[in-house]
């Protein structure tokens, strides 16, 4: 059923989308609202860590669904597991939101306006899932065709929504250039681990 695994192919794209962007030139930024600074190199690791463990769960969803998909002769059945696992992808990214803002913001001259500039962008991330969440409750099941066309737009607005919050994320980077973020990256083994997860 070639709209059911639609889904499957958008969450894996997000995953890969954010492992490349992910910890990938200093445009990662703090978090964590009136946390007092931290060094930038265990900032750096918190929020690493927290893009590692919500990479994991996203694809632990894209699995499930995976597998229903297989078995998808019940449209009801394959319903119930979409949106399931819309949910879960915002719970984890909720979840992943909230471990960015506890690390607090890194301990540099911009630092409190990374954190802010960081957390705003990644907030619209639950935001979004939550979105596509309660319109797959509203997918028809009569037939798969009909399915099928409810997916698709549906799958084009969180991609699109999704986009936008990557190239909002990316393009931190240029605003805050930082040689210390860089080296904290690059002396991670958590973002290492993150870049390489797709």
């Amino acid at each position: 059923m070639s709209a059911a695994r639609l889904p499957v192919v958008l969450l894996t794209a997000i995953v890969l989308a954010f492992a490349a962007a992910g910890c990938g030139g200093g445009d990662d930024g703090g978090n964590g609202e009136s946390a007092s600074p931290a060094p930038v190199d265990v900032w750096m690791a918190s929020v690493c860590g927290a893009f590692v463990n919500w990479g994991k769960s996203l694809q632990a969803g894209v699995q499930d669904l995976g597998s229903a998909t297989r078995d998808s002769k019940n449209l009801k059945s394959y319903k119930a597991t979409f949106v399931t696992t819309l949910e879960g992808a915002e719970e984890s990214s909720g979840e992943m939101v909230e471990k960015v803002k506890e690390a607090g913001p890194p301990d540099l001259a911009q630092g409190e306006a990374i954190q802010d500039d960081l957390v705003s962008t990644l907030e619209k991330i639950p935001e979004s899932f939550s979105r596509a969440a309660d319109k797959a409750k509203d997918l028809p099941t009569s037939d798969r065709q009909s399915f099928a066309n409810g997916v698709r737009p549906l799958s084009e607005d969180l991609e699109e929504s999704l986009s936008t919050v990557s190239d909002e994320f990316n393009s931190l980077s240029d605003r805050y250039q930082s040689p210390e973020i860089d080296d904290a990256k690059d002396g991670e083994p958590a973002c290492q681990q993150f870049s390489t997860a797709g």
